[in-house]
């Protein structure tokens, strides 16, 4: 990913709100994308985590080390409050159904399987598991990046995400 410049980043860790302003509007799309997928296309809850990413990113600016990529240290928040969001939410939001206004319209019966497939892939499995496939697959991450934003391994994420895929082909395939 294209990353914005130094100067920007040292201007917000001095407390320019302009450079803090430019810092938002470059990564929170970004951001965006990986909280709505994460938290099951629920706006509402999407938009909670965005807020809470760029509130964690104002306060704690001054303490990014430079050992990652600035977007990866911003997506890894990105994930940590989506995380914490799922984490407190109860069962019944957990079982929400999936519904992605962005997504194409339906138009035909074979349109509205796949729908409910990818319904069901997604309901079936981990907020983790769910975050790790939308960002690999729908978001293009490398498994370093994705090592990077979660604290794991890129081997076992490649292993875990290799077993997710297994997993859903196995369950969607004898139905």
């Amino acid at each position: 990913m294209v990353e914005i410049n130094d100067l920007t980043i040292h201007r917000a860790r001095k407390g320019d709100r302009a450079a803090f302003r430019a810092l938002y509007d470059f990564y929170a799309p970004f951001s965006w994308k990986i909280a709505y997928r994460t938290m099951h296309g629920d706006v509402q809850a999407a938009t909670e985590a965005v807020q809470e990413t760029f509130i964690r990113v104002h306060n704690s600016l001054a303490k990014f080390g430079g050992g990652s990529a600035f977007s990866t240290w911003i997506y890894r928040i990105t994930y940590n409050a989506c995380m914490t969001l799922l984490s407190k939410q109860s069962r019944a939001n957990e079982m929400q159904e999936f519904n992605e206004d962005t997504g194409p319209t339906v138009s035909s019966t074979e349109s509205i399987d796949m729908k409910e497939d990818m319904q069901k892939i997604l309901k079936g499995i981990t907020p983790e598991e769910r975050f790790l496939l939308t960002a690999r697959e729908m978001l293009g991450f490398s498994f370093e990046e994705l090592a990077d934003i979660t604290g794991k391994n890129a081997g076992s994420l490649r292993t875990q995400l290799f077993r997710l895929k297994e997993e859903i082909r196995t369950k969607f395939g004898e139905e």
